[in-house]
């Protein structure tokens, strides 16, 4: 039996969620993971081969359910789960982050579990390609972003802020409280293996890729769509680095509490089409034109001091995932995913839409 405390994973189905948990189960940690509706059989059936290590739970909304019975046994929560962007109006979307975020804290306090690492963005901080530290904010305010004309991006920037402020601010005023804020900018990588009881399916399936459609959109001739700003991390990262401040050593209030993470490379979309055309022959005839990839000053987010990860959670720079590896796994991935739709049948495409 593990000696390792039981996790409990929002967002299970997620992109993010479902590598959390793989990597969690593969580090020993018996995983206790949340979805809704019809996503609680399937995250069974991907995490079947781990037998009674993994459990799935059904909370219908963060903001709303109980998590008495979920949190039975637990000794530590990541919270991935978050309102995707675009799809609700802003003042619903801002309480769903806010009142989602507080409740996970305030039901982990009730059940006596201390420690909680949550999932933010880069997009709360200010300018990422300059110098900043985890007490700087970007300048995007409710009333702004709550104005007819503000656009999708911007309501998302302020929904993320004011949540993380919200959780922060709990953290302040409950000292035996232990969260962490881990903020990733652009999440690429593969998808978790055992996704495709995820997508058994095309139908619906590209809305389940989150950030990671950009990458599956490579493998589109005509395709135009690319990543909006520069700067990426590998999903394996996230996931480790979520996993290593559960470990993290260093009372709350002594290393930081909010952290901006980030892939060390280069990470352009120019060099990843390049990836695969060199190394993944057979893909040829399907890859976008390297020439519509947008072009920018510089492809990595320098202001991000990831010397902290090290010191503060013990996750070294040599350890991140190069963008070849980010790349190729990844479209392995995609392949694969094509291949069971294949066998059952399925006829697709991939999409035209932009995927966030």
């Amino acid at each position: 039996m593990s000696t390792k405390p039981l996790v409990f994973v929002t967002g299970a189905s997620g992109f993010l969620g479902s590598v959390v948990v793989n990597e969690l189960l593969e580090a020993g940690y018996p995983v206790r993971g949340a979805a809704r509706g019809r996503k609680v059989a399937q995250i069974e059936t991907a995490f079947a081969s781990y037998g009674a290590q993994f459990q799935a739970v059904e909370i219908a909304d963060n903001a709303s359910s109980d998590f008495t019975e979920a949190l039975k046994g637990v000794g530590a929560i990541i919270h991935t789960a978050a309102p995707i962007p675009g799809r609700t109006d802003f003042e619903t979307g801002l309480k769903s982050s806010v009142e989602g975020s507080l409740r996970i804290v305030r039901a982990a306090q009730k059940a006596g579990i201390s420690r909680v690492v949550m999932t933010g963005s880069t997009v709360t901080f200010p300018k990422a390609d300059e110098k900043f530290g985890p007490d700087d904010w970007v300048e995007v305010t409710k009333e702004q972003a709550a104005a007819p004309d503000a656009d999708q991006f911007t309501r998302y920037i302020a929904q993320k802020k004011y949540s993380e402020q919200a959780v922060l601010q709990y953290a302040d005023e409950n000292p035996d409280m232990d969260i962490t804020i881990l903020n990733p900018t652009w999440i690429f990588g593969p998808l978790a293996p055992g996704f495709e009881a995820l997508v058994p399916t095309p139908e619906g399936a590209f809305a389940t890729f989150g950030t990671n459609g950009f990458i599956y959109q490579l493998l589109r001739a005509d395709n135009k769509n690319y990543h909006y700003t520069p700067g990426t991390i590998d999903v394996r990262d996230v996931a480790r680095i979520h996993i290593a401040a559960l470990n993290a050593p260093t009372p709350n209030g002594k290393r930081v509490r909010r952290q901006a993470i980030v892939s060390p490379y280069d990470t352009g979309f120019r060099d990843a089409i390049k990836y695969i055309y060199d190394e993944r022959p057979e893909l040829r005839g399907r890859l976008a034109d390297p020439q519509t990839v947008p072009k920018w000053p510089k492809y990595r987010l320098d202001g991000v001091d990831l010397g902290v990860v090290e010191r503060d959670f013990g996750f070294p720079v040599s350890k991140f995932k190069t963008w070849k590896e980010t790349i190729l796994d990844s479209v392995d991935r995609f392949i694969q995913i094509e291949e069971s739709w294949k066998a059952k049948g399925y006829t697709f495409e991939v999409p035209t839409d932009v995927p966030v």
